[in-house]
């Protein structure tokens, strides 16, 4: 993103295209663990569902762990490593974090409106405050 920001010149955003003035950038390793589980989804060239694997037992991934935030075979489930780990079906985890995601969502989308429209009342003020002042003084 910053290097886009460099080549562009300025700071907007990858999916709106908004502009602002801040470049720090939050590293938000949850997501970024699910996209990479949402990139290791896709179809084989045959239109079949590819099916995860365990790297290491190389059985099918069937579990998510809820304590680590990821997928495991059912071999990782009996192992030292998630010993005392809750887990639940891999559907069952996809529909609780879209439930999540849409709900997050739905309060960033709130916020937004309210920020917009707080950045216009800020705006009317500004003008108004500029017309009340002698333009040698501004």
């Amino acid at each position: 993103i910053t290097q886009s920001w460099d080549r562009e010149g300025r700071n907007s955003c990858p999916e709106c295209r908004a502009e602002f003035a801040d470049r720090t950038l939050k590293v938000n390793r949850a997501l970024a663990s699910m996209t990479e589980t949402a990139r290791a989804l896709s179809l084989n060239t045959e239109g079949k569902e590819s099916k995860l694997q365990c790297e290491e037992h190389q059985e099918e991934l069937k579990l998510f762990c809820e304590t680590d935030k990821k997928l495991i075979c059912l071999i990782c489930r009996d192992a030292r490593e998630h010993k005392c780990h809750s887990f639940m079906p891999i559907k069952e985890a996809v529909e609780s974090y879209k439930e999540q995601i849409k709900t997050s969502l739905e309060t960033l989308t709130k916020n937004k409106s309210a920020v917009e429209e707080m950045e216009q009342q800020q705006k009317q003020k500004i003008s108004g405050v500029r017309v009340g002042f002698p333009v040698s003084l501004l």
